[in-house]
């Protein structure tokens, strides 16, 4: 079973910013989340680490498979968490 830790994630992305000094923060950001979501079961590790139990209020629109929930989840999260990484 793949396990995810969203603490961890925003500590690696931090660092991979550090390194890379990317020029467009928010594609460096979103090339990481699609990085994360490959795989159904990191999907299904992201969501229960995050406790996503409803996204009915997405502003993605109809999310109709995992691998969109686990993107749209982890990205609200990273940008909300965005001062932990800047």
């Amino acid at each position: 079973m793949s396990t995810f830790s969203k603490d961890d994630y925003l500590l690696d992305l931090k660092d991979s910013i550090k390194e890379e000094k990317p020029s467009d923060l928010d594609q460096f950001i979103n090339e990481e989340i699609d990085r994360a979501v490959i795989y159904y079961a990191d999907c299904f590790a992201i969501i229960e680490d995050l406790n996503v139990t409803d996204w009915s209020d997405s502003d993605f629109g109809n999310i109709t498979n995992i691998t969109q929930l686990a993107y749209i989840s982890l990205s609200d999260f990273v940008y909300d968490n965005l001062d932990l990484i800047t």
